[in-house]
């Protein structure tokens, strides 16, 4: 009877064994058709990517792009076009499309600046370093489909899913309104009409006579004009090459020209008084003659009564 009982315990034992090793293998069938099927290709995917990247990145470098400013451009989604726009430039036969190397320096310190400290520091993590390395999860998909027992599959498949491919989300960085025309060489014609319709617009305001016949205008006082045009040509390439903050040139061109206009309407200003400072940051002051100090003399008379009609 013993004997039977047994025998009987043993066939269930056995029974049992063998539907868990049936069980085991449909696990493990089906978990290497989930790898053909998704993982590989998940990782060649993944793979893929890492290597665009990578490319992207180290071009940047090459064009001098800081480290800084490529990961939080990277961040942004914005990385790929300006790489292709100066590959473009660079590959350009158009012997006036340079690249601009002071432009791009100064476009780096641009991005960078306008970003908090600890955006850029999760923008470099985000770009360098996170799933950098190959994801270790994959091996515990290969012990669980070696497993022989169903507790080595249970501890192997638990191991994986702990240590899946982490989520890499790229931090919360509003796209920049990037000026390409900061990134390539000034076109020195571009300059030269835009200097050209400043003059011609602001003629009358300045003392000068507009000659259409020779395009030329003749101005009372050349030097302090000149200077006043000088400065407002300056404001239009600062304005037209600002890296981040792109502009129409036309738009640039009448802000210019209000300003001008309003200073030289200021009845207290001289256009001396106009052209001896940086009149987009320092408000001219005008030249004050003190009625109680000693008389001048006829040739300091003759100076302060020029400078006054000026």
């Amino acid at each position: 009877m013993v004997s039977i009982v047994l025998g009987s315990a043993l066939g269930t034992i056995a029974d049992t064994m063998k539907e868990n090793r049936e069980y085991l293998k449909a696990k493990q069938g089906m978990l290497q058709d989930y790898m053909l099927k998704a993982g590989f290709q998940e990782r060649a995917k993944l793979k893929e990517a890492r290597a665009e990247r990578a490319n992207l990145l180290d071009q940047a470098d090459k064009f001098n792009i800081d480290e800084e400013a490529a990961a939080i451009l990277y961040s942004t989604g914005q990385l790929p076009s300006i790489i292709g726009y100066l590959n473009k430039i660079e590959q350009s036969e158009d012997p006036d499309k340079k690249i601009n190397k002071a432009g791009l320096k100064r476009f780096s310190e641009a991005i960078v600046a306008s970003v908090p400290e600890e955006k850029v520091g999760a923008a470099m993590k985000y770009a360098f370093e996170l799933g950098a390395a190959e994801d270790p999860s994959s091996d515990k998909l290969v012990e669980a489909i070696h497993a022989t027992s169903l507790d080595e599959y249970d501890e192997a498949i638990s191991a994986f899913m702990n240590t899946s491919p982490t989520t890499r989300v790229a931090p919360n960085i509003s796209p920049f309104d990037i000026n390409k025309r900061a990134l390539v060489d000034l076109d020195l014609t571009d300059i030269g009409s835009a200097r050209k319709n400043m003059e011609r617009q602001l003629a009358a305001q300045l003392g000068g006579q507009y000659n259409a016949r020779e395009d030329k205008v003749t101005f009372a006082n050349p030097q302090a004009a000149d200077r006043i045009i000088d400065r407002a040509e300056s404001e239009y390439i600062k304005q037209v090459t600002d890296p981040i903050r792109s502009r129409s040139p036309n738009v640039v061109i009448d802000e210019i020209l209000n300003k001008v206009v309003s200073l030289v309407a200021a009845p207290d200003l001289t256009l001396r008084n106009i052209a001896d400072v940086d009149f987009f940051n320092t408000m001219p002051q005008p030249t004050i003659i003190d009625p109680g100090g000693p008389i001048p003399s006829s040739s300091e008379e003759t100076i302060i009564n020029q400078e006054t009609e000026i």
